[in-house]
């Protein structure tokens, strides 16, 4: 498994294969999953009660959204790294919500408080790369309060204090739809590509194709990405901090998909100085300056995708956040990260 992999692969992963593999072989393994959850005892536990300390964030208390609409996405290690969550995820990422409605994502670490300063330390890199605020619940309240079975992802739905919905496991696209009524969710309506042209890539000749452009604001040589074969070696805080820097990360990511894109569905230019690669799928420009004023970009490195139907499905400035690389992979059908080749 590649380093860039490792890091894409999530944020609880992360955070608690920090942790220590020997401390898991004292877990069990993961539970069955009932057809129908057990229900909650008011009496017992009251989900209005649980409390999650946030270190250098507020305290995560259930008992200010006791008038609001609120959601968490439970993960822990085994969840996470079966990728259980991947589709309702990037599902809510897609989704416009109503504006009183919040989302948080929350780790179980039961048990494991003795390494909450490690993990702290872990929570402090990854937050800006999360959509939703990160919590760790040491004390399992979460999965406990709510009946959801360990080593599967979980989902609870909160509307007014009471629980409105609860799902373990991968969600289906019946669970989706689902959940997208009850959530009163809505998909933003995209706006038509404006006309430009990089390279032999123009409106006309992506029409029934995704093209993506990454534009870059440095100079890139391979020994700067870490990751790739010739690629730059270091330690892995060092290397993470390397791949927050923006063109870093669109290089480094964009290799791993070069071998994978489907070159009949998708075309992608990157554009910049670079230089120790030999990309297969991937066009090269070294300017595209029309082009930057098409999209309405400035002088930052930036990641622009237009979807087959001539809509501009993505677009951002700056660095790409590993949230935000999970709906630009749904777009191109390439789990970015995972190499096979050597580009």
């Amino acid at each position: 498994m590649s380093w860039i992999t490792r890091v894409l692969i999530g944020v609880v992963v992360v955070i608690l294969l920090a942790i220590g593999t020997l401390a898991w072989l004292f877990r069990s393994q993961a539970e069955a999953i009932p057809d129908e959850l057990p229900a909650i005892d008011l009496a017992v536990a009251d989900p209005m009660k649980i409390t999650i300390p946030g270190g250098d964030i507020p305290d995560l208390q259930l008992a200010n959204f006791k008038d609001k609409r609120v959601y968490f996405l439970l993960e822990d290690r085994e969840s996470m790294q079966a990728g259980e969550s991947k589709a309702l995820n990037r599902s809510l990422a897609r989704w416009t919500l109503a504006s009183e409605t919040t989302g948080f994502m929350i780790g179980d670490a039961k048990g494991f408080g003795l390494f909450r300063s490690k993990v702290s330390e872990f929570m402090g890199m990854m937050r800006p790369e999360m959509r939703l605020p990160l919590y760790i619940d040491f004390q399992g309240a979460f999965y406990d309060t709510f009946k959801l079975p360990r080593g599967h992802s979980g989902f609870v739905l909160l509307d007014g204090g009471e629980v409105l919905y609860r799902h373990s496991g991968p969600a289906d696209v019946a669970v989706i739809d689902h959940l997208r009524g009850l959530m009163n969710a809505s998909l933003p309506e995209l706006p038509s590509a404006p006309a430009f042209q990089v390279g032999e890539l123009t409106n006309k000749t992506c029409e029934g194709r995704v093209c993506l452009f990454a534009f870059l604001d440095e100079p890139v040589d391979r020994t700067d990405v870490p990751g790739l074969e010739g690629g730059w070696k270091g330690g892995r805080e060092e290397g993470f901090e390397r791949f927050s820097r923006p063109s870093i990360r669109l290089v480094g990511t964009l290799a791993g998909a070069d071998e994978k894109i489907d070159e009949d569905r998708v075309s992608g230019v990157i554009i910049g100085d670079l230089s120790g690669f030999e990309f297969r799928r991937w066009k090269l420009e070294s300017d595209a300056k029309t082009a930057r004023e098409a999209f309405g970009l400035g002088e930052r490195a930036a990641l622009v995708v237009i979807n087959a139907d001539g809509k501009l499905a993505f677009k951002a400035e700056g660095k790409v956040a590993f949230w935000q690389l999970g709906l630009v992979a749904d777009l191109i059908d390439v789990d970015l990260g995972e190499r096979d080749g050597k580009p």
